[in-house]
């Protein structure tokens, strides 16, 4: 069983990567794990720290995600492809990937919840220039592995934006097939 703290952040999560952080109450996350408000108090005194907690979770669940798929697939476009599934299943709940929604509110956040979701997208890039550049004897593009990597990044997460706003999944498809073209 999680503890309280736990389930905060799982529903703050949730609801973060729906609606924003900014549409998110401490009294609505209070009703949602069936505590009172001062218990959500109790754990994140401030929203900037409720905020940076789901950061750092998320962002952690992610690089797992993107490890197990590093030890798993072969290829690069395995890797790739396996990438793109992380962030995909994101969309498949009607959400968008967390840090793409808090990135869209970045002007909101404390400095250290911005540092940490400058963290994540880094973190992100880095790991597809990695999978680039060992794989760099199967790659069709005379681009740097860091520029394809934040080309990547940027048209993930606007697919799934984009896909969100349409209820349908034609971006994240091209995604797909733009992945499968680079190799």
């Amino acid at each position: 069983m999680q503890d309280k703290r736990e389930q905060i952040e799982a529903v703050a999560t949730a609801a973060i990567k729906r609606a924003g952080i900014g549409n998110v109450s401490f009294r609505t996350l209070a009703e949602a794990v069936g505590v009172k408000s001062a218990s959500v108090h109790y754990h994140f005194p401030t929203k900037a720290a409720l905020a940076l907690a789901v950061v750092e979770a998320y962002a952690q669940t992610i690089q797992a995600s993107l490890d197990r798929a590093d030890r798993k697939s072969g290829s690069g476009q395995d890797k790739l492809l396996a990438f793109a599934k992380v962030f995909e299943d994101v969309l498949a709940d009607e959400n968008l990937c967390l840090c793409g929604m808090m990135a869209s509110e970045v002007m909101s956040l404390d400095d250290a919840t911005r540092s940490a979701l400058t963290q994540f997208f880094r973190n992100a890039e880095d790991w597809v220039a990695g999978v680039l550049k060992q794989h760099s004897a199967e790659l069709n593009a005379a681009l740097p592995p860091a520029d394809i990597a934040r080309i990547l990044m940027s048209g993930l997460e606007g697919a799934i934006l984009l896909d969100r706003v349409e209820m349908g999944r034609a971006r994240i498809r091209s995604f797909r097939r733009f992945i499968k073209s680079l190799f």
